[in-house]
């Protein structure tokens, strides 16, 4: 029962993909790794492999893995994006996340109506498939026109009081000089 545990969400990338170098060696596409032809069934097997399948799918948002970021504190740890959690990376821990309550709770609070439309979508968009790059870019350039077009528009707040010097000189008064004649009338008015 253990071992059947432990195989679970083993394979949830695929098996690596190989490109013949000649003399009888192979290079893994997605480490870079080269070997003999005869230990490409034990390299797809080994951690170093399944590590390198991994990064490669998260860098290039592969579902299920485009959910998740690489940790920047450690070469062994992935960040989920949904909900901010930090797991192992190994294909049973990934699995098991995605499997877990707390992913799927936050998966359907996000989904059922919790997070607006449009953060609906995106999230539906990671988990289904992989985010393209022109999306991406959309979003970058749809972001920078809205920053542009709201510093376009700010108003420009000079007012008549404003001085040359760059001072501020609070509202509702035309200066310190025209208050205190005022007061001076209203004080000769109550003497005489």
């Amino acid at each position: 029962m253990a071992i059947a545990e432990r195989k679970e969400g083993r394979g949830l990338l695929g098996e690596p993909t190989f490109i013949d170098v000649g003399n009888g060696k192979l290079r893994c596409v997605e480490t870079g790794h080269e070997l003999p032809a005869e230990e490409a069934g034990s390299y797809g097997r080994s951690k170093r492999c399944r590590s390198g399948l991994i990064d490669a799918a998260v860098l290039q948002s592969k579902p299920p893995l485009n959910v998740f970021k690489l940790d920047p504190l450690s070469r062994s740890k992935l960040i989920c994006k949904l909900t901010g959690d930090t797991i192992n990376k190994t294909e049973e821990h990934i699995w098991k996340h995605i499997n877990g309550k707390r992913f799927l709770n936050k998966l359907e609070l996000t989904e059922s109506g919790a997070g607006n439309e449009r953060r609906k979508d995106k999230l539906r968009a990671m988990v289904i498939r992989p985010c393209s790059e022109n999306i991406i870019k959309e979003e970058k350039e749809k972001g920078i026109a809205e920053l542009i077009s709201e510093i376009r528009e700010a108003p420009e707040d000079k007012s008549d009081t404003d001085d040359d010097d760059g001072f501020w000189v609070p509202p509702g008064g035309t200066g310190s000089g025209a208050s205190s004649d005022s007061e001076e009338d209203t004080t000769h008015e109550q003497k005489g």
